[in-house]
């Protein structure tokens, strides 16, 4: 080796990354070899980089936010499901808000100003790969995760955009209003690509939610309601949106009767779905009160295909 190659490696040797291999292989008895060491070594120091509060700008709140791309676990969260995200604490349109004079008339300008923000902070924290709970949002805010579910509720009516909290993505919780969304975009024509696109959703997790909602309507001329719950593995709260979305885009089609009792169509199922929503498409009427409508395609058949054989041999077995 030449004078020059020899003081090159005696300065590498007093690098950070190289003391921590020389470290790992020679005091903390790692026996995998220099290479997968300093594969180590160099995501170490990456999140601390992430995490490091130097590289963090003026009113920028540093938080650890659940991965995006997690993929659900029984028995909760570990470490590596966590991504550091950084928040602005506000902007100058949030404070626009607190200071506009209709708002303040009408003592309304807090609650703009926290819906806002709270809806920023997720978006903020989805674009980052990291996703927010309520429990999140109030820690870093101080106020009630019930006062903060409704305002996020209101900037969803208002807007009609969903935030990506940590329900709505990686869909658990109780809130399923998501799903209907999806839901009520398929019906309306929107691709399932399009959708994942405009509610902030994987497109795994909008195939499932259609592919469920394919298995609810097809149950749903076949048995009672109350029974579609064990029959599909949904919750009660979601059967009871996709019955009312049936009943608000499908009309005519004929859900389960008992015997003795009259037929069960449309929005006779619920009430609450007698007001037909903008945009909704009327279904006309085939003369034995089929919707012409069908949503029984070859796709839908592939979907049947993978539920239960015996459930399926029941559910064909079963007459109106």
């Amino acid at each position: 080796m030449s004078r020059m190659d020899t003081i090159k490696s005696r300065f590498e040797k007093r690098e950070l990354p190289n003391l921590l291999v020389r470290k790992f292989l020679t005091e903390y008895g790692y026996d995998h070899g220099p290479v997968i060491a300093r594969a180590i070594v160099d995501d170490i120091l990456t999140t601390i980089e992430q995490c490091s509060p130097e590289q963090i700008p003026p009113k920028t709140i540093l938080w650890l936010a659940v991965r995006r791309e997690w993929r659900g676990r029984k028995k909760g969260l570990e470490d590596s499901d966590l991504v550091p995200v950084q928040l602005q604490v506000v902007i100058e349109e949030e404070i626009e808000l607190l200071m506009a004079p209709a708002l303040r008339r009408e003592r309304k300008a807090r609650r703009a100003y926290s819906r806002a923000r709270f809806a920023r902070w997720c978006f903020e924290a989805y674009e980052q790969g990291g996703v927010l709970t309520l429990l999140d949002l109030s820690l870093l805010s101080g106020l009630s995760e019930n006062h903060i579910g409704e305002l996020l509720r209101e900037y969803e009516a208002e807007t009609g955009k969903i935030v990506p909290t940590r329900g709505t993505v990686h869909d658990i919780g109780p809130g399923v209003t998501h799903k209907a969304e999806v839901i009520r975009r398929f019906l309306r024509g929107e691709s399932p690509a399009q959708i994942a696109r405009v509610v902030n959703h994987s497109q795994e997790a909008v195939d499932r939610y259609i592919a469920d909602f394919q298995k609810v309507r097809l149950l749903a001329q076949k048995f009672p309601t109350v029974d579609l719950p064990a029959l599909t593995g949904l919750s009660a709260s979601v059967v009871r949106q996709y019955i009312a979305l049936l009943a608000e885009y499908e009309p005519g089609l004929s859900l389960y009767q008992a015997e003795g009792q009259r037929a069960i169509e449309g929005d006779s199922v619920f009430s609450a779905s007698s007001e037909r929503r903008p945009g909704a498409q009327a279904v006309s009427r085939e003369p034995e009160g089929r919707a012409q409508r069908s949503l029984d395609t070859d796709e839908h058949r592939a979907i049947l295909e993978q539920m239960p054989k015996k459930q399926l041999a029941e559910s064909f077995s079963v007459g109106h």
